[in-house]
């Protein structure tokens, strides 16, 4: 303050000061940006996950195609996230650094973009939620369910590939290609 009053150049401790501080900000700065790529690269799977549909329509060929085509993004997003039981608390830590990412300067365009991986984990739960849901429905009306054969935890996927992997070294084994 009195440098702006005075109109005056800084004592030596002044410039000590400014050029700690300048020094913890361009650190801070560098410690957030290195935490923002993490979350940027952990959560990237999730940016394409799409919202789930939903209908109205009382046409059966309508609700099929909406019930199918939550069903194909929903397993899209499970391959594509793979084994990553820590997307949950990846998501938690987006979400209670998000406004501090916000205010300190991080770059807009890498904030938008981390929006709309967290926005991509809300889809996933929903079209969870909403395949289970309908698998549920499905159920109770006496049909099969939607995700039946399909491996749902990391553990039925791992042993379903290993499965395969299996089959596919018996065949080799057996004569046929």
């Amino acid at each position: 303050m009195r440098l702006f009053e005075e109109d005056s150049e800084p004592t030596t401790q002044e410039q000590r000061l400014f050029d700690t501080r300048a020094a913890l900000i361009a650190q801070r700065n560098q410690v957030r940006d290195s935490q923002l790529n993490t979350l940027l690269h952990t959560l990237a799977p999730l940016e394409q996950v799409p919202a789930p549909r939903t209908t109205t329509s009382l046409l059966a060929n309508v609700q099929s195609d909406v019930i199918q085509s939550n069903r194909r993004a929903l397993l899209k997003a499970r391959q594509q996230l793979g084994d990553t039981p820590d997307i949950a608390k990846h998501y938690a830590r987006a979400r209670r650094r998000l406004a501090s990412l916000q205010e300190s300067g991080a770059d807009p365009g890498q904030v938008k973009r981390l929006e709309r991986m967290m926005k991509g984990y809300e889809n996933l739960l929903e079209l969870e939620d909403i395949v289970k849901r309908t698998d549920d429905q499905l159920e109770r009306m006496g049909g099969p369910r939607l995700m039946d054969s399909i491996p749902t935890t990391p553990q039925e996927r791992r042993q379903r590939h290993r499965d395969e992997v299996d089959a596919h070294q018996e065949a080799i084994d057996n004569g046929y290609f």
